[in-house]
């Protein structure tokens, strides 16, 4: 992987030390977003150690975030 590319891991602690300057409905959707990627995670549709551009293009693969999440 190349310095470069984001791993899943990362994106996902960047979003969730952003919440901290939002407004309580901006929060509340990156929690939600958040927690499908996590639901994902689990399902093993994508890895934390993923390239976020690899783990992208799995989620399209499998119809998108909500549907890897919930399957």
């Amino acid at each position: 992987m190349s310095p470069g590319l984001r791993r899943v891991r990362d994106y996902l602690e960047e979003l969730e030390k952003s919440k901290e300057d939002r407004e309580p409905q901006v929060r509340e959707g990156l929690e939600t977003y958040v927690d499908l990627w996590r639901k994902a995670v689990a399902r093993g549709m994508v890895d934390l150690e993923d390239p976020v551009d690899d783990a992208l293009g799995k989620l399209e693969r499998a119809g998108g975030l909500y549907k890897a999440a919930e399957g």
